[in-house]
């Protein structure tokens, strides 16, 4: 077993943050000595945001954190500049890398809302704007609400996956 760090442009990044998938086809593939059940640990901007294998041309997401570590990125030998792509891992950074990441928690129900005020002459096409909107915003523009289930009133907004401020003033 090989260990692996792909390393994402802000881009691709930004997609992965955007949708729940069990697995990813990397735009550069996946290099020639990759075999099956190899780990990976995938980075953007930001640091290390999950942990998964190769599988195939793919890899399979394992483990998703919710905010990027700057220390596993550093235990892997990322610096700043890194160019996107992939870097093989020896064992003792695979080892570090994996040490720095948050332990896993167990699994709890989440509220996620949206809502969105739209002007209409009745409810069916108050619904079809709803989602037109909703597919011409998307996850890069349109704030979601998210609370431990029972505990609605701690609300924050998400863009993305990470909070985000909705102060109009900011």
């Amino acid at each position: 077993m090989r260990y692996w760090l792909l390393l994402l442009n802000e881009d691709d990044f930004t997609e992965q943050q955007a949708y729940e998938v069990d697995s990813v086809k990397p735009v550069a593939g996946v290099p020639a000595d990759a075999g099956d059940g190899d780990e990976v640990a995938m980075a953007g901007p930001g640091g290390v945001f999950a942990l998964g294998a190769v599988e195939g041309e793919a890899i399979a997401y394992r483990r998703r954190f919710e905010e990027p570590s700057e220390a596993a990125s550093v235990a892997a030998g990322v610096v700043d500049e890194a160019e996107e792509g992939w870097r093989p891992l020896d064992p003792q950074q695979w080892e570090e890398l994996v040490g720095v990441l948050p332990t896993a928690e167990r699994r709890s129900d989440w509220l996620v809302t949206l809502s969105l005020p739209v002007e209409a002459v009745d409810r069916a096409e108050a619904v079809r704007q709803f989602w037109s909107y909703v597919r011409s915003l998307g996850p890069t523009e349109l704030p979601t609400f998210v609370a431990r289930y029972g505990q609605e009133i701690d609300g924050t907004a998400f863009l993305l996956g990470a909070e985000h401020e909705q102060d109009p003033e900011e």
